[in-house]
């Protein structure tokens, strides 16, 4: 079986940079990870244009080859909005839940919105 985790990121722009919307969609269409692109999502609204990636209940461990492509993308990305000389208003979030209730892993890059987040609810069967 193994221990599963949920994850969730975000790749996008604020509305305010929105044209950079064009340059963000043909970086993520030319590099993200082929094998993983059925779990990407546009999202656009009157505050964001981007894409979110999701992933439920995934064995998200380094050494596999899919979480090895999907970081070796962000680390290319992040390198793009934080490196030196960096002027993209591009934004990263990504959040990872494991099984174990303290088991949250975050990181971010570039002016985030916080457009993800953790929210713990209490749930019944009844």
């Amino acid at each position: 079986m193994g221990y599963r985790s949920n994850v969730k990121a975000v790749f996008y722009v604020h509305a305010s940079a929105k044209e950079e919307w064009p340059a963000l969609r043909l970086f993520i269409d030319e590099n993200f990870p082929k094998d993983l692109k059925d779990n990407l999502e546009v999202i656009c609204s009157s505050r964001y244009s981007g894409y979110v990636f999701s992933m439920e209940d995934v064995k998200w461990y380094d050494s596999w080859d899919d979480v090895k492509a999907f970081n070796v993308f962000v680390d290319r990305y992040t390198e793009l909005i934080e490196g030196e000389g960096a002027v993209l208003p591009w934004v990263y979030e990504f959040i990872r839940v494991g099984e174990d209730y303290e088991d949250i892993e975050t990181t971010s890059a570039g002016n985030t919105g916080y457009v993800i987040r953790v929210v713990r609810t209490i749930e019944s069967d009844f």
